[in-house]
């Protein structure tokens, strides 16, 4: 039941994440490649969702950075086997939105020091 729970408030944290980074973005090419993501995320096409989330975040989208940062720390225990679950870049990509301001990233991480 607990391990139920918890994957649960990870997918919604993971699925608020991706309506704040679809929500807030700045740059119209950032927006345009979120968006793309958000799409195949609605169709559940993680895996492939993750090439345009990924795009956004090398342009320096902070949400886009946080998002994937999130679902590679969170991968197969939210999504099976389609997304990969890689603690090194997740954390990696958390420590780039944080770095950017991101105020979600920096408790995430805080968080994640802490267990």
């Amino acid at each position: 039941m607990i391990r139920t729970t918890c994957k649960r408030t990870r997918f919604l944290f993971v699925l608020a994440s991706l309506f704040i980074a679809f929500t807030t973005s700045s740059h119209a090419e950032d927006k345009l490649q979120l968006a793309s993501a958000m799409e195949m995320f609605a169709e559940h096409r993680y895996a492939a969702g993750l090439v345009p989330l990924q795009k956004a975040a090398e342009m320096g989208d902070r949400d886009a950075r946080r998002t994937l940062g999130l679902m590679l720390l969170y991968g197969q225990s939210l999504y099976n086997t389609e997304v990969p679950t890689n603690r090194e870049q997740g954390l990696r990509w958390l420590r780039m939105a944080a770095g950017d301001g991101c105020e979600i990233s920096q408790y995430m991480l805080t968080k994640l020091k802490s267990s």
